[in-house]
């Protein structure tokens, strides 16, 4: 369905009629497609919700109007528009920095936070901090070619071929134009990630592929320090996508977690 959010016509999804509700973000310029494998199981439990935020799928917004502050804001919007109280919010790659965002402003809102493949902007100390490069800059002659050679990093794993035409599919949906903003917009508005995590007191599952070449474990493992309950599952021999490639595993860890924390 599409609800009118902020003016813009939003594609989302919401399924399951499960006590919890589980809201998921998706990453960079990725979809609903991004988390609906490892939602479907979790839906015989749970609501499920995810949506198309600006930018991506079929929710075209105008690039000027994709800041963080906007993509923040629609996260409490779709909770609004849906009736939803209370969730557990789930951010995955680059969706992880507009889910932290949202717990850090309205902690009071949520049971809970995911983290799949993705620590929002948090680096470690003890690493360098490595340049963020748009899309358009990335190796390729054509939007497509770039496409397929993130896809192609994704996804490290044997016989992945068909997760990738999958990714490419998603990808596609988007403008050229908004897949630079989307990447690189976040140090418009910095977090003092360091000082202000402690404060959070939600428990966070933080899932991570092994071989993801985008986030590396360190930083991971230095997130996971700065949240008081909060565990890391690393998933072996798996890349940057998952919750494509092994979901239910990831609804598995999602639905042990939070059972055990009696959400």
């Amino acid at each position: 369905m599409f609800l009118d959010i902020d003016g813009n016509r939003m594609f989302t999804l919401a399924f399951g009629k499960g006590p919890r509700t589980i809201l998921a973000h998706g990453g960079w310029i990725s979809n609903v497609e991004d988390w609906l494998p490892a939602l479907a199981p979790l839906s015989a439990r749970w609501r499920t919700v995810t949506y198309d935020h600006r930018g991506a799928g079929l929710t075209r917004v105008p690039v000027e109007r994709i800041t963080p502050e906007a993509l923040v804001e629609d996260v409490f919007r779709v909770m609004d528009a849906l009736g939803i109280e209370r969730c557990v919010m789930a951010g995955f790659s680059r969706g992880t920095v507009t889910a932290m965002r949202a717990v850090l402003a309205r902690p009071d809102r949520f049971d809970g936070l995911v983290l799949m493949n993705g620590c929002g902007e948090v680096r470690s100390p003890e690493l360098p901090v490595a340049p963020r490069v748009p899309p358009s800059s990335w190796p390729g002659a054509t939007h497509a070619d770039r496409l397929r050679w993130f896809l192609e990093r994704c996804t490290p794993e044997p016989d992945t071929e068909h997760i990738r035409r999958w990714g490419e599919y998603i990808l596609a949906r988007a403008t050229p134009e908004a897949a630079d903003r989307l990447f690189v917009m976040e140090a418009e508005q910095p977090v003092d990630w360091a000082s202000r995590l402690p404060q959070l007191r939600l428990p966070t599952l933080i899932v991570h592929g092994e071989l993801d070449a985008f986030y590396r474990i360190e930083h991971m493992r230095y997130t996971q320090s700065l949240l008081a309950d909060s565990e890391l599952v690393v998933m072996e021999g798996s890349g940057h996508l998952p919750a494509l490639t092994r979901p239910l595993e990831v609804a598995a860890h999602i639905e042990r977690f939070f059972t055990a924390r009696g959400v």
